[in-house]
């Protein structure tokens, strides 16, 4: 039986940023409707994870009307824009509705992504665009390999669960595994798992290990 987002959240603070993650969900697709969701949260809301993500990060065009409209819109339903900032390739903000803050990131890349159902913290269902768990672990190996954040390393653990194409990304664990350093921030993983047994970094690494001598099979 599958346990409802909204009781998954035990802490009120992450139920608000659901909500309002949800709000902008909604918005986004109705002006970006090919707008595609990626990192934590599309792993936490299209993939059934268990670790709290607050961004927002989307691939989407670079169309300035459309970004200025997106924040218009936000505001009417009461955000208050406390940073935007436009680049060549990027967006970045800060939103902060009664008090809560989430941030939405942005790259602006043309990029197909894959027809998935995201839970709302209402139990509703509703499509989005995201990534096949092969795409997400091979953008979260790099994203370690970059930041060595434990929730980077943890993703991809949670991910290969739902590989259906294992040889795909076999060279980029391998990648992983071969020039793997501590994690800087090892300690912060049981405050962002919900629910359920939190794995250490030497289990994960085992784990990733077993699943490649699995492929050598």
């Amino acid at each position: 039986m599958q346990i409802p987002l909204q009781l998954k959240l035990k802490k009120k603070a992450h139920k608000e940023i659901a909500r309002l993650q949800d709000i902008v969900i909604d918005t986004l697709y109705k002006i970006f409707p090919k707008a595609v969701l990626h990192g934590g949260t599309a792993i936490w809301r299209c993939y059934k994870g268990n670790r709290f993500s607050e961004d927002i990060d989307v691939y989407m065009e670079k169309d300035i009307d459309k970004i200025e409209l997106f924040f218009k819109e936000m505001e009417k339903i009461g955000f208050k824009v406390v940073k935007k900032r436009i680049r060549e390739n990027s967006l970045f903000s800060k939103l902060v509705f009664e008090g809560t803050e989430i941030r939405f990131e942005a790259i602006f890349k043309k990029t197909s992504g894959i027809i998935k159902e995201y839970e709302t913290i209402d139990g509703i269902l509703t499509n989005v665009y995201t990534f096949s768990p092969e795409c997400l672990i091979e953008e979260k190996v790099d994203t370690y390999l970059g930041r060595r954040k434990i929730r980077d390393l943890y993703d991809i653990f949670f991910l290969l669960r739902y590989v259906k194409e294992p040889l795909s990304i076999k060279a980029k664990i391998s990648e992983l595994l071969k020039n793997f350093k501590e994690p800087v921030d090892a300690a912060q993983l049981k405050v962002l798992i919900l629910f359920g047994a939190v794995p250490t970094k030497n289990e994960i690494l085992d784990y990733l290990r077993s699943w490649m001598n699995m492929q050598q099979l």
